[in-house]
Formats: C-alpha cells, sequence, structure tokens
C-alpha cells in the first residue's frame, strides 16, 4: 500500500511538472533526463554536489571582515577572437543598482553563485576594476603604498615585467593559499625561480583555460575524405606529428582549379599562426628554457631532441602546399577572418587553435572535434598542451595589498568554491554541451587540460627568445642553430639580470 500511495504522489507530481512547463514540455523532459543521465555518471553539475564526500573543503578559519570590499584589478582588452572585453570569471553581470545578478548564462551564474557563497560566508563584497594596462597601474599603486587592489589578473605577456618589477607577493607569505589543494593548478610551478613563486592559476581563472593550445578538426571532412577519425590514435597514445601530417597532406585541394593554393578560395590541410611553432615544439615534448636543479632557467631549444622536434615542425608548418599560415601569406588585416572563415566553410581539415576560439563555431553547421597537440612520437610518454604566453593570465597578489591573511583566505575560498561552480559550467556546459559535438571531444579536453604546460622561455622569453622563435616561421626560415648561436649570449645575460633580481626579491 505504502508504494501504491508512493507511486501515486510521483505520478501527481509529474503531471504537476508537465501542466507547468507548458509549451516547453519536451524540452524540459529531455534536460531533466540529461541531468539524471549526468548523476548516476557521477558527473558534477553547475553549483551542485554528486556526492558529498567528492566535495574538498578548504581548510579555512571562521572570518568575518565586516563588510570588507575585496578588489581584484584585471585586464580589460579586445579582439576577434576574444570572448569578451572584461574577464568573466571574476564577478556577473551588475544591474542598475550596482549588484550583481543572474542572466541565465553558464558562466554568468556560475560566478553569481560563487560570489554569493563567499559573500555571506565571510561577509565581503567583490568588486572587479579593470585597466588597458594592468602593468602600469599595479605599479603605481605599488609604488605610493596604496592597498586598493588585493588580487590581479595579469596577461601572461605581462607576468615578466610584473613579476620583476618587484610588484607581487611571494606566494609563501600567503598562510592559506594551499598549493597542494587540486584548485590550484601545479603546471604554474614552472614558472617559480631560485624556489620563488608569485604567481597563481586554476579553477577560479577561465582564461587560463581560454589560453590553452589545442588542434580543431573538421569532423565532416575528414569522413569525406575517406579517413578515420583521429579519437583512437590519442587514446592509444599513437597521434604523433607523422600522423597528423599524413592527414593534412591528403586534405589540400585547389577547390578554384587555378593551378595554385589560394588563401581565400582552396581548401587546406591545416591553419595556422606563427604561434603554432610553439606549440609544435612543447606538443612535441620540447621547451625554449627549462629548469636546473638550483630552479634556475636554462635555455634548452636546441638539444638534440628539440632539434628533432623542431625540424618536424618545420616540415608541417613551412609546406604551403597544405599548410597556410595566416601570418605568413596575408596581411594582418585578413589574419583572423580568412583564419576563422575557412574553418567555418569547410576549407580547412585542422586549425591550430587557442581554446577561446572554440566558442566561434557555435553556429557551425559541420561538425568538428577537438584534439591535443601531437607528440613528437610514440615513445613520448605524454601530450603536452602549452599555455599562451601571450593571451593565458595568471594572478597575483600586489605587493602593497594589506592584510595578506585576510587576502589569502578570500582567494582561498574562491578557488576552493570555484571548483564546485565556475569549473563545471565552464568545462561542462560551455565547451562539452554547446559548443563540442561528441563524447570523444570531452574526453580530449581532460587530455588537453590535464596535460597543459607553461614554457618558462616563452613567458618570461628571455632576449625575446619567444618572438624570435616564432617570427622565424614567418619567413619559413630553417636556420634555428644560426639564430641560437648569434642571440645565445644576450639570451643568457637576459637570465642572468631575471636571476639576479629574483634572488633580491624576498
Amino acid at each position: 500500500m505504502k508504494k501504491f500511495i508512493s507511486l501515486i504522489l510521483v505520478f501527481a507530481l509529474l503531471a504537476g511538472m508537465l501542466i507547468s512547463c507548458g509549451g516547453n514540455t519536451s524540452k524540459n523532459i529531455e534536460t531533466s533526463m540529461e541531468n539524471i543521465a549526468d548523476q548516476e555518471q557521477g558527473g558534477d553539475l553547475p553549483g551542485e554536489e554528486t556526492a558529498a564526500e567528492k566535495r574538498i573543503a578548504p581548510e579555512l578559519p571562521e572570518s568575518n571582515f565586516n563588510g570588507y570590499t575585496f578588489t581584484f584589478l584585471a585586464h580589460s582588452d579586445g579582439g576577434d577572437d576574444w570572448p569578451a572585453l572584461n574577464p568573466l570569471e571574476i564577478v556577473a553581470e551588475m544591474n542598475e543598482a550596482g549588484k550583481e545578478v543572474e542572466n541565465g548564462e553558464p558562466i554568468n551564474d556560475a560566478v553569481y553563485k560563487r560570489n554569493l557563497t563567499i559573500k555571506e560566508k565571510y561577509n565581503i563584497d567583490i568588486e572587479m576594476i579593470v585597466n588597458t594596462d594592468e602593468k602600469s597601474t599595479m605599479k603605481k599603486a605599488v609604488t605610493a603604498g596604496d592597498s586598493k587592489y588585493d588580487a590581479v589578473l595579469m596577461f601572461n605577456n605581462n607576468v615578466q615585467g610584473i613579476v620583476t618589477g618587484a610588484l607581487l607577493t611571494n606566494i609563501s607569505y600567503l598562510p592559506y593559499i594551499d598549493l597542494s589543494k587540486p584548485w590550484w593548478d601545479p603546471a604554474v610551478n614552472a614558472l617559480s625561480i631560485d624556489n620563488k613563486n608569485y604567481l597563481l592559476g586554476g579553477d577560479l581563472l577561465m582564461l587560463d583555460n581560454e589560453g590553452t593550445n589545442a588542434l580543431l578538426f573538421n569532423k565532416d571532412l575528414i569522413m569525406q575524405l575517406g579517413k578515420e577519425l583521429p579519437y583512437g590514435l590519442v587514446t592509444e597514445g599513437k597521434w604523433t606529428m607523422d600522423k597528423l601530417d599524413e592527414y593534412i597532406r591528403d586534405a589540400a585541394s585547389d577547390l578554384n582549379g587555378d593551378g595554385k593554393m589560394a588563401p581565400a578560395d582552396d581548401r587546406w590541410g591545416l591553419l595556422a599562426f606563427n604561434d603554432t611553432m610553439h606549440a609544435f615544439l612543447v606538443g612535441g615534448g620540447g621547451s625554449l628554457a627549462v629548469k636546473d636543479e638550483k630552479d634556475l632557467p636554462v635555455m634548452s631549444f636546441t638539444t638534440e631532441r628539440n632539434l628533432a622536434v623542431i625540424e618536424k615542425t618545420m616540415n608541417i608548418m613551412y609546406n604551403q602546399d597544405y599548410v597556410l599560415n595566416v601570418q605568413a601569406r596575408l596581411p594582418s588585416a585578413e589574419w583572423t577572418n580568412i583564419y576563422i572563415g575557412s574553418f567555418e566553410q569547410n576549407r580547412a581539415l585542422f586549425m591550430w587553435a587557442r581554446m577561446r576560439v572554440v566558442g566561434k563555431y557555435r553556429g557551425m553547421e559541420a561538425n568538428f572535434g577537438i584534439l591535443p597537440m601531437p607528440k613528437f612520437d610514440e615513445n613520448q610518454e605524454n601530450y603536452r598542451s602549452v599555455v599562451s604566453a601571450y593571451s593565458g593570465v595568471l594572478l597575483g597578489v600586489p605587493k602593497s595589498a594589506d592584510e595578506l591573511e585576510r587576502v589569502s583566505i578570500i582567494l582561498e575560498a574562491l578557488a576552493a568554491e570555484s571548483r564546485y561552480t565556475l569549473k563545471p559550467a565552464y568545462y561542462d556546459i560551455v565547451l562539452q554541451r554547446k559548443y563540442v559535438r561528441d563524447n570523444e571531444s570531452s574526453e580530449m579536453l581532460d587530455i588537453i587540460f590535464n596535460t597543459r604546460v607553461y614554457d618558462i622561455g616563452s613567458v618570461y622569453s628571455f632576449n625575446n627568445v619567444f618572438l624570435g622563435y616564432i617570427e622565424m616561421a614567418y619567413k619559413s626560415n630553417r636556420d634555428i642553430v644560426s639564430y641560437y648561436d648569434k642571440n645565445i649570449s644576450k639570451m643568457e645575460k637576459a637570465i642572468e639580470k631575471v636571476i639576479g633580481i629574483f634572488q633580491e626579491m624576498e
């Protein structure tokens, strides 16, 4: 009898739901079933936990900060392939009264819920001030001893000047930042020098994901060409530069029949930028610089293995019969349109991209997938996905920030809460459900984000080595050894200067 009554109640509840759903009944039921399936598979939903024991709580004291306004300084920038003018991961949309509100967008609402939780728990407010030059703004604040900013979001290409300008607080001085916790990205440790670290990355940020390098490929075109989808190669550890080369060689086609490959008219095997040179190097297990046993940087790109990776990279990048490097072939005004348009219009099989570009293809008719950058060969142990030295973003605490105990508590709390709100919203909903169109690409995302790499040689770019290296692609220059020999003394002097600055800093 109890079971019978329970069934009646369930059916009554479902009937009420169907009536209230009105014309959206099918859509809502479909969504509900997807959510149930996610829960049965153990997947996290934004702002929810499928199993309480899964959630890790930060080890923080009970604190009341009496309405303190915690202020982030952040960059303001834009571009044709940039998701927004201002960072989306710090504060939600504001209403006319200056209060954060939900608007139905997954990222915005996850940020809103996260901030509301932390605001109520610690009795604070959260503010973000944006500036097109966060470096100069912070320098003025630190020089003046102005404690206005509690934390700063920096473009990776500003990191070198900000850190060596002694503008940031050593992470070891932030008592409640626990780098062993999963909401902080251990890959950032690659940017420490002399065992001193001033930078943070992880679940509190979204733009470090957006700056991660990967490959997009046109699934429909691959099948038209009679090729196998490369997912199996990835999972078997066989996705290599040679395999990529096989795919892209067969894809190029003179569509307009004029006897030559035209950037805006014909079909390409691979679309690239100069930066792709570096993505291949790191993906193939190399780097511009490494750190020695004393945690000090050393130039490394001309080791025997790295030279082999570079040679194979150039063999791919410099073949203009099937690879279109837009920076080498086109005026700058045409780069983005050709780069984005060629893939969208099914005139490219593969495309090198930072993850932020994926959102550009939300309305693309053809199906596409995502892959990590290929290994050098099958003997390479892991895939490696480099975070852009330009568009990636890192977090720091200005040296002028007041009350580091409070700063560290709030940052740790925000980062921990982000793992269960912002991260699922970005990763599961925005990428895996809105943009990515198959389960295999979701697996590829796991590989890409779990193998993120920061190359200290590109972020600190000793004597502009990063720019010098990627600009070789502009002229199809193969003479990497001559470049090294000509510039190594200047690179080493630049390294010595940076090391000296770190050794003098707290």
